[in-house]
């Protein structure tokens, strides 16, 4: 017999669940970026690709933590990974191009 009576999950409120609803269809959206943005940096190289792929990176990563802390869990592993890649990269080398 339990000695502990199991918590109920938390329940959201109609705007919370229009809100969770936004960030999914926001979070496939930039998906889909985010595929043509690395499409793109494959084709033309890091250099000439432009920021698109980290801009869109950083926003999707901004919904799947809005969507985490809305739904009070943890992360699904896949975005850990993208946010521990984000943390380890070297910083943009700033005082060289003030130099130029």
């Amino acid at each position: 017999m339990p000695t502990v009576i199991p918590a109920t999950e938390p329940r959201l409120s109609p705007r919370q669940i229009a809100r969770f609803l936004w960030l999914c269809i926001r979070v496939r959206y930039l998906s889909r970026r985010m595929e043509r943005a690395s499409v793109r940096v494959g084709r033309l190289g890091v250099d000439k690709a432009g920021g698109r792929l980290l801009y869109f990176a950083d926003r999707w990563l901004a919904c799947h933590a809005e969507a985490a802390e809305l739904l009070q869990c943890a992360e699904p592993p896949e975005v850990a990974e993208v946010r521990k890649l984000f943390e380890t990269r070297p910083a943009a080398p700033v005082a060289m191009a003030e130099e130029i």
